[in-house]
């Protein structure tokens, strides 16, 4: 079992969707969601909410990105905060999430939830000049967020998917998903 979260927001006026890319190993390039496998009595939300957190190493919903580090604690302090934004969004928006579709090579379905969860914005700029300036004794992984515009992220879908990790591709019903998060977005601000 596994779990991912796409947050989006309404930035200028028009629907984002964040994603992260890192710049070693086999995801090293490509747009990839923030998820992974459950840890035993893990929910289908808490392994997202788990793997978001780690996966930004805590400084996504930092008060202070120059000292955030990532320790049981911290997960344990921010965890409050993801879980209410799921719990507002899965509220108002039920339906936006997917599942994850069989692999082209061994034609299996992962057990999988991908959900899409409102956030308000934050600039990646600070979070991501922390990630460039360390030298691999703060964090895991370097890394680099961005938010992704919702035509833009269609149009990679679409025509470029290669640039999408690989479960990305493999998602059931992403493009109807974020056409209907756009939609709805667009209608709560008329």
């Amino acid at each position: 079992m596994g779990a991912s979260v796409i947050p989006f927001c309404v930035y200028q006026g028009k629907v984002h969707f964040l994603f992260h890319k890192t710049f070693s190993g086999r995801r090293a390039g490509c747009l990839v969601d923030f998820g992974g496998g459950g840890e035993t009595g893990e929910s289908w939300q808490e392994t997202a909410i788990r793997e978001f957190i780690e996966e930004t190493e805590t400084l996504f919903f930092s008060d202070d990105v120059t000292n955030a580090e990532l320790n049981e604690k911290s997960i344990q302090n921010q965890f409050p905060v993801l879980e209410s934004l799921f719990e507002k969004s899965i509220d108002r928006y039920p339906d936006w999430w997917c599942t994850r579709g069989s692999n082209k090579k061994n034609g299996k379905n992962k057990d999988w939830r991908t959900f899409f969860i409102e956030f308000d914005f934050k600039d990646p700029l600070p979070m991501n000049r922390e990630w460039e300036s360390d030298r691999g004794q703060r964090f895991k992984k370097r890394r680099e967020l961005l938010w992704v515009p919702y035509d833009a992220l269609l149009e990679i879908y679409n025509n470029t998917p290669e640039m999408l990790w690989k479960r990305l591709r493999y998602y059931k019903g992403v493009e109807e998903i974020v056409l209907s998060i756009n939609q709805t977005m667009r209608d709560q601000a008329t």
